[in-house]
């Protein structure tokens, strides 16, 4: 077996641990990254970056990667709904949160992260491709040993990054336990040859039984994403799924019936899973391991704020490793109590939407239409749809309260 020593090894290539590794190696520690694909390729993963990440893709000094990743900006939101007359529906400008930062961007998450990795190598990490069967150690000095073509690998470092995603392999085996939820289930595929949808604007809407959205990525590439009840978690799996979830968006709301997506071309794999809300029982590191992204805890993907929280997690643990020697579990302190802060924010916000956008039915129908003329009347109301375009702690504290909850959702205006 070979053994190697370095200052940190991170476990998980993706948008967390790639960023990571960028930063770290930047600032002249020994980094190993270890990946589990042979090559990067298109895993339905989150493709969708608040402006508040792109400000931290920008601190963390990987922003360019998604730039030259095919990162494209979406300028323009539209909700077409079942429960929205046409003259009702108008497109939000999403320039406008962040001075200087722009729109959200949608980009091929595969891509992206080949580029930082890759960046990561430039800098100095080693990275490692088909890296199997991570098992971690923790302690004063943890132990990383891992699976290659070449036979068993050891490495021994001053700190292990846990980056493993919802999988939440490098968790388990250090003792963190997750607090587990699922509201609805989601299914993701990438397409092309939607020429005929505006290149930027992004939508959302329900109608029946499902909740769609569209992401443009430009050049007719797009991500479409669908929620719907856990009842029909096996509708879009087997022969003849990828055409079912196609015609999903044959919908009156949409224009022409949402031609332009039903007529889509797919370019990727189609994926479906249960749209899960972890958040951890304990602290999500222990002595020489710290999580990271997903691995850490994340709200339910409905709210597409998981890839700005693990460029959030990358840079706050990132720069207290560059800052000091003390690399001991207290001195995580100062980012377990803001993750924890923005992830009771972050998750009670997608139990908000969820319960919105999600949930099917006449009696959901009237719900929005309340629930929509309650915003018209008061834009305080619309508070939670802020956790999309800028960072938690930058949205007012009255909308994460029952209260505002209550008032939301109560049956009379």
């Amino acid at each position: 077996m070979t053994v190697d020593y370095a200052d940190v090894v991170i476990a998980g290539g993706g948008i967390a641990g790639a960023s990571a590794a960028c930063k770290l190696a930047a600032g002249g520690l020994s980094v190993v990254l270890l990946e589990k694909q042979e090559e990067y390729r298109d895993l339905v993963r989150g493709e969708w970056l608040a402006p508040w990440g792109i400000r931290e893709a920008q601190r963390l000094g990987v922003y360019d990667c998604f730039g030259a990743g095919g990162g494209w900006e979406i300028r323009e939101w539209m909700t077409w709904d079942e429960a929205v007359t046409e003259d009702e529906v108008e497109a939000v400008d999403m320039t406008r949160f962040i001075p200087g930062i722009g729109g959200p961007m949608s980009f091929p998450h595969h891509q992206v992260c080949e580029l930082m990795a890759a960046q990561a190598a430039d800098s100095g990490a080693r990275l490692v491709l088909d890296a199997a069967r991570v098992s971690v150690t923790p302690g004063r000095e943890p132990v990383v040993t891992y699976q290659t073509a070449e036979g068993p690998q050891e490495i021994r470092a001053r700190m292990v990054l846990g980056a493993t995603g919802r999988g939440n392999t490098v968790g388990r085996q250090i003792g963190v336990r997750m607090r587990n939820s699922m509201h609805h289930w989601g299914g993701g595929m990438m397409v092309e040859g939607m020429a005929g949808w505006p290149a930027d604007v992004q939508a959302m809407g329900t109608e029946g039984d499902v909740m769609f959205m569209v992401f443009p990525q430009g050049y007719g590439r797009a991500r479409l994403y669908l929620n719907f009840p856990t009842v029909n978690k096996l509708r879009y799996r087997g022969p003849g799924g990828v055409e079912r979830f196609l015609a999903a968006f044959e919908l009156d709301c949409l224009p022409d019936r949402g031609k332009a997506v039903t007529e889509a071309v797919p370019a990727g794999p189609l994926s479906v899973w249960p749209s899960v809300s972890s958040v951890p029982e304990g602290p999500p590191l222990a002595e020489g391991v710290v999580l990271i992204g997903d691995e850490a805890g994340n709200a339910d993907t409905v709210l597409g704020t998981g890839l700005s929280c693990a460029l959030r997690d990358s840079r706050t643990v990132c720069d207290i490793l560059l800052g000091g020697d003390d690399w001991s579990p207290g001195a995580f302190a100062p980012y377990l109590e803001e993750r924890d802060f923005r992830l009771e924010r972050l998750d009670f916000g997608a139990s908000i939407i969820s319960r919105l956008h999600v949930e099917f039915g006449p009696a959901a129908v009237a719900r929005r239409r309340r629930v929509r003329k309650l915003m018209a009347k008061n834009f305080a109301a619309q508070v939670t749809g802020l956790l999309n375009m800028v960072a938690p702690e930058d949205v007012p504290e009255f909308g994460f309260s029952e209260f505002f909850a209550e008032r939301l959702f109560r049956e009379t205006a």
